[in-house]
């Protein structure tokens, strides 16, 4: 009886820390499953990674949920637009942003130009890949609005307040 009472707290450690080892596969495919409300990071264009000049944030674009409006940024303007999405099929339209000037104009008017020719897409793992014509035009990473790094400093993001203010885009 005495060797039970001994032997029975060792075996029910030994219980405990075999069921607190379990280790669980995570099914990353399951962590996104649609495009919508998520922030998607641009990470390439044509095949081409994104160069991003100092000062400057990340493109990124976001599908809203609720209705059928994109926002995002290009990496230097505010983007936005409007979406239709079928089960693989995606069309991107009335697509703006902001008029600020920048030093990456050249790529923010690629990536317009992209994503206005865009009519498919395919997610796999946390990767988004939006199609032309069987192609595969934008490539993008998605991501939380904390993952965006979004800490330019304040002087900059003034003019993009300021900028906004004098289109009259809201």
């Amino acid at each position: 009886m005495k060797k039970l009472i001994n032997i029975l707290p060792v075996a029910l450690l030994l219980l405990a820390f075999s069921a607190g080892c379990t280790v669980k596969q995570k099914d990353i495919s399951a962590e996104v499953s649609t495009i919508k409300d998520a922030y998607w990071s641009l990470y390439a264009l044509e095949g081409q990674d994104i160069q991003r000049p100092q000062n400057t944030m990340t493109a990124y674009i976001r599908f809203q949920e609720n209705d059928d409006d994109i926002v995002g940024f290009t990496g230097c303007n505010k983007l936005f637009g409007k979406y239709e999405m079928g089960e693989e099929s995606l069309r991107l339209t009335k697509l703006n942003t902001t008029r600020m000037a920048c030093p990456i104009l050249e790529q923010e008017n690629k990536l317009l130009d992209i994503l206005g020719r865009v009519d498919s897409y395919r997610i796999s793992d946390n990767i988004l890949t939006m199609y032309a014509g069987g192609k595969a035009v934008a490539t993008f990473m998605s991501g939380t609005e904390q993952s965006i790094d979004n800490d330019v400093s304040e002087e900059i993001e003034e003019r993009v307040d300021i900028e906004v203010d004098s289109v009259g885009i809201y």
